[in-house]
C-alpha cells in the first residue's frame, strides 16, 4: 500500500500542486488500516483484486471488480459527448479505466467527491497514476454544490443542447455517492435544470439565431458609438438597489415606491417603463435585451431624458433610438458581438443569460457594487391570477388589438394557462400559480444569490414566487 500511495500522492503533487498544499495536513497523515475501514469494509473479489463495501452496500463486483468497471466504461454513449462526469468513484476502478482508455484520454474528465478522506483513502489502495495523466482531468474536491455547474457550462456564451452539461456523460452509480446523497441529490438537481436550460437556448437560438445576426450587422457601428457596461463596474456602492418588474404586485406597491425613489438606484425591465413613467418615476437604468421588435414595442412613444438605457448589438435597430439619458452596451451572447468583443480584447460587461431580464437587472446590480438588492414586481408568477400590472406596455398591447372575438382579456388567459402552468407558494406561504418558464428563472435567481452571499437580496412583495435566499420586508 506504501508504494502504491507513494506514487499516488507524487502524482497528485505533480499535477495539482495548489490542491497539494490544501491538503497538505490530510497528506501528511496517510490513511492508515483503521481509518479506511472506518470507510469501507475492504475485502477481497474472486480474481483477488480489492473491492470494498459500505454501509452493506456494495460499491464494486466480489467477483472481478476491474471487468466490471471496464464493461461500465467501454459500454457507454460516450463517443459524441466532450466531457465525463463522475458522481463519486468508490475506489476508482472505473475512474482508471476511463484513463486507460485511448478513445477517451483527450475528453474533459470531472471528479466529483465532496468528501476529502474518501478521496485519499481511495489513493491508498488502487493505482491512480494513469488518472493523473488525462490531459483534461478536473477534480472537484469538496466542492460547493452551486460552484460544480461553472466547471461544466462555460459562463461566458450561452449553452444549448450540444454543449455544457448537455455534452456531458454522467456517469451515476447510486452506490458511490450513498456516503453524501443530500450532496449528490443538489448537483443533479442543477445539472438536470441547466439541461432544460440549454434545451431553452437551443429553441431560442433556432427560432431567433437569424434576426440576432440580422440586428447584430445593422447595429455594429453602435460598438463605436455607445460606452460599455463595463464602465460602471464597482461605481455605485453607496445606495441599495430596486429591480422593477412588471409583475401585478407593483401596483400595490407603486404608493411605497412614489415616496422613497431617491432613496434607491432603480433598474426597471422594458415592460415595466410604461407603468413607473406613468407614475412620474423615471428609472436610473431600462434594461432591454430582447432581439425582438416586440420588446421595443415596450418603449416606443416613450422618453426617459433621466434614464440609462442597457441593451446590445442584438436588440432591434430601432430601440437605439430612444429619447433616454444615454445607451450602455452589454456583452452580446451571440457570436457576431462575442467574437468582435473577443477579438478585440474589450470587456463589454456580461449581464448573464438567465432567460429573464429581471435577472439580468439583478446582476447588474451586482456588477454596479450593490451591497443590498430589493425587488417590486419580479413576481416569477401570476398572483390574483394576473399576468401582468394593469397599465403595463403589454396589457396596453391587448387593448390596442382587441375586438370582439378577441379580446384583452381572452389574451391574458391565454398567456396565464397556454405555459404549462404550474403552482409554487408565495410569501405568505399561499398557492400561487406560475409555469415551468418562470421556475426556471426563479431558480436561475436563487443560484445566483447562493453564489453572492455577501448581498442581501430583499422583495418588496408578499405575492411573489417564495425564492430561496430572498427576504420579505413588510410594508
Amino acid at each position: 500500500m506504501n508504494s502504491i500511495w507513494n506514487n499516488n500522492i507524487e502524482a497528485f503533487k505533480s499535477r495539482f500542486p495548489a490542491l497539494y498544499e490544501i491538503y497538505a495536513e490530510v497528506i501528511k497523515n496517510q490513511p492508515a488500516n483503521d481509518e479506511i475501514n472506518c470507510i469501507w469494509k475492504i475485502e477481497t473479489a474472486k480474481n483477488g483484486q480489492i473491492t470494498a463495501s459500505e454501509n452493506n452496500i456494495r460499491l464494486h463486483s466480489t467477483y472481478n471488480p476491474q471487468r466490471e468497471a471496464f464493461q461500465a466504461v467501454s459500454g457507454c454513449s460516450l463517443k459524441e459527448k466532450s466531457a465525463a462526469v463522475f458522481y463519486g468513484f468508490g475506489l476508482g476502478y472505473q475512474v482508471i479505466e476511463f484513463a486507460k482508455n485511448e478513445n477517451l484520454k483527450s475528453k474533459k474528465l470531472i471528479l466529483i467527491e465532496p468528501d476529502v478522506f474518501h478521496f485519499f483513502a481511495a489513493l491508498s489502495l488502487l493505482d491512480w497514476t494513469e488518472v493523473f495523466k488525462v490531459e483534461n482531468l478536473i477534480i472537484a474536491l469538496s466542492c460547493p454544490s452551486d460552484q460544480i455547474i461553472s466547471l461544466l457550462e462555460d459562463q461566458s456564451k450561452i449553452n444549448t443542447d450540444n454543449s455544457g452539461v448537455s455534452d456531458t456523460y454522467f456517469f451515476d452509480f447510486p452506490a458511490f455517492q450513498k456516503h453524501a446523497e443530500k450532496y449528490f441529490f443538489e448537483i443533479k438537481q442543477i445539472v438536470e435544470r441547466n439541461k432544460k436550460k440549454n434545451d431553452i437556448n437551443a429553441a431560442t437560438l433556432k427560432k431567433f439565431g437569424k434576426l440576432w445576426e440580422r440586428n447584430s450587422l445593422k447595429n455594429f457601428d453602435q460598438m463605436k458609438k455607445c460606452r460599455f457596461v463595463s464602465s460602471m463596474k464597482n461605481q455605485i456602492t453607496d445606495k441599495p438597489f430596486l429591480v422593477v418588474g412588471a409583475g401585478p404586485s407593483l401596483e400595490k406597491i407603486i404608493p411605497v415606491l412614489k415616496t422613497s425613489k431617491n432613496h434607491y438606484v432603480i433598474v426597471c425591465v422594458e415592460t415595466a417603463l410604461h407603468f413607473l413613467l406613468k407614475n412620474n418615476i423615471q428609472p436610473d437604468f431600462i434594461i432591454l435585451l430582447d432581439s425582438q421588435f416586440w420588446a421595443y414595442r415596450h418603449i416606443e412613444g416613450l422618453k426617459a431624458p433621466e434614464s440609462i438605457l442597457i441593451t446590445d448589438i442584438c436588440a432591434c435597430p430601432a430601440v437605439f433610438r430612444f429619447p433616454c439619458k444615454e445607451i450602455l452596451l452589454c456583452s452580446s451572447p451571440f457570436h457576431i458581438g462575442k467574437d468582435y468583443e473577443t477579438a478585440n480584447k474589450l470587456d463589454m460587461g456580461d449581464l448573464g443569460t438567465g432567460g429573464s431580464v429581471a435577472c439580468s437587472a439583478w446582476n447588474f446590480a451586482v456588477y454596479c457594487g450593490a451591497k443590498e438588492i430589493f425587488l417590486a414586481g419580479v413576481d416569477l408568477g401570476f398572483p390574483q391570477k394576473q399576468t401582468h400590472i394593469k397599465g403595463s406596455s403589454a396589457e396596453q398591447t391587448w387593448h390596442t388589438v382587441s375586438n370582439r372575438t378577441s379580446t384583452a382579456e381572452k389574451n391574458g388567459i391565454s398567456a396565464l394557462y397556454n405555459a404549462l402552468s404550474q403552482k409554487s407558494t408565495n410569501y405568505n406561504n399561499e398557492e400561487i400559480i406560475t409555469d415551468s418558464r418562470m421556475k426556471m428563472f426563479a431558480w436561475y435567481l436563487e443560484s445566483r444569490i447562493a453564489s453572492n452571499p455577501g448581498i442581501k437580496t430583499y422583495t418588496l412583495c408578499n405575492e411573489s414566487m417564495k425564492i430561496p435566499g430572498v427576504e420579505i420586508i413588510h410594508n
